[in-house]
């Protein structure tokens, strides 16, 4: 009887997991799509990437980190400095293709973005396109996306 209490308990253990976090954000500069990063002591990236799941084979764009410095956004399909691609069969944006964005920390990962460009050129000049959970989203201000942010970490 001990024995099954002691399995059932771990079992448990290991089923839980942090749930994802919602520390980042989609937004257009320039015309370039921009991942919006809200680093903070629950949560430094350490991979980020943005991949296709339609049209079969999936392409796509993963960097990791190798630097320490501080990270506040990431131009996609352009690592940052201390940053090293890991992936790359997705080389450009397609308006109507859905794509899925991604970030991995340590110990917590952040809420992921489905979006298209379409939606993203779409956004007002202050706005950035959150996960709303799950598949859906929603434009919000960035002032309401850091203001949810610092509250989640």
């Amino acid at each position: 009887m001990g024995v099954l209490v002691t399995l059932t308990a771990l079992a448990g253990l290991s089923a839980c997991t942090p749930a994802d976090k919602p520390l980042t954000a989609l937004r257009v500069v320039d015309g370039q799509p921009v991942l919006v990063v809200a680093e903070c002591a629950a949560f430094t990236a350490t991979r980020i990437a943005i991949f296709t799941e339609e049209p079969a084979p999936p392409a796509k764009w993963a960097i990791e980190r190798e630097g320490t410095d501080e990270l506040a956004a990431v131009t996609l399909l352009q690592p940052p400095p201390g940053w090293k691609v890991a992936e790359q069969s997705l080389v450009a944006f397609e308006p109507d293709v859905e794509y899925a964005a991604t970030a991995h920390g340590d110990q917590n990962d952040a809420d992921p973005i489905d979006f298209t460009m379409r939606e993203l050129t779409a956004l007002g000049p202050d706005q950035v396109l959150v996960s709303d959970g799950g598949a859906k989203r929603k434009a919000v201000s960035e002032t309401a996306f850091r203001d949810r942010a610092k509250k989640a970490c």
